[in-house]
């Protein structure tokens, strides 16, 4: 079985009931769906899903409340706002079971970008990876065993980036699968990609880049990136 895995701050609920659907559609149906209420407590009871509210812990710690309830052999990450094709849990999956790895991965189809950037979502490469995430979240399928030996999420700032690196760094094996499974969605109110202000989210950027090229140490930039959000 498959824990598909979402944490919501409640902000956005046409969307989550878009990315509820979109579960519902798949052509592999052993799953659950637990959606983390992080903080909101505005997540109405639906059919086939596991309702999760927490008080405000941010994302890492929203989805390792998820994690703890997790009865699946595998964690499917899905945020609110994104939407999975009907093959897309089929598609990791068989990876998953074919080749023994601990993450895998699909392409994505990015809609509604804004700030001039396209994640590159490739085969797996450690050097790439210490300076680049280009691993799209909603696309990911993690094996619950391996999510849980290296401690769940990170409570920081790119969370995603720092659990591949830190499970890379364990000895976990990735696995890419070049085929495009999901719709990832960027609008107004994407919490890394926009706020309210697109001109934020190419600061943002800016300064990503600033740490890539060494102008800037990598220890400032969580920093640096929540002054330009608050």
């Amino acid at each position: 079985m498959i824990t598909v895995l979402t944490a919501t701050l409640g902000r956005r609920p046409e969307m989550l009931a878009e990315a509820v659907a979109s579960v519902a559609a798949q052509t592999f149906t052993d799953w659950e769906h637990v959606i983390v209420d992080d903080g909101s407590f505005s997540v109405p009871d639906m059919a086939n899903v596991r309702v999760l509210p927490v008080s405000h812990r941010g994302l890492g710690p929203a989805r390792n409340a998820g994690l703890t309830v997790a009865r699946g052999d595998a964690i499917a990450l899905l945020d609110d706002d994104d939407v999975w094709l009907p093959e897309h849990l089929d598609t990791v999956w068989s990876a998953m079971t074919k080749t023994g790895a601990d993450v895998v991965y699909a392409d994505c189809i990015e809609e509604g970008r804004r700030d001039g950037y396209h994640i590159d979502v490739g085969p797996f490469d450690a050097g790439r990876l210490a300076v680049e995430n280009f691993i799209c979240v909603p696309a990911t399928l993690v094996r619950t065993a391996s999510l849980r030996a290296v401690g769940g999420f990170p409570d920081s700032a790119l969370e995603d980036w720092a659990l591949w690196k830190r499970m890379h760094a364990s000895g976990m094996a990735f696995e890419f699968v070049p085929r495009k499974t999901v719709r990832y969605r960027f609008h107004v109110d994407n919490l890394t990609y926009g706020g309210v202000d697109p001109r934020k989210t190419a600061l943002v950027k800016q300064l990503e880049d600033d740490a890539l090229a060494g102008r800037i140490a990598w220890e400032e930039l969580d920093e640096r990136r929540a002054e330009v959000w608050r």
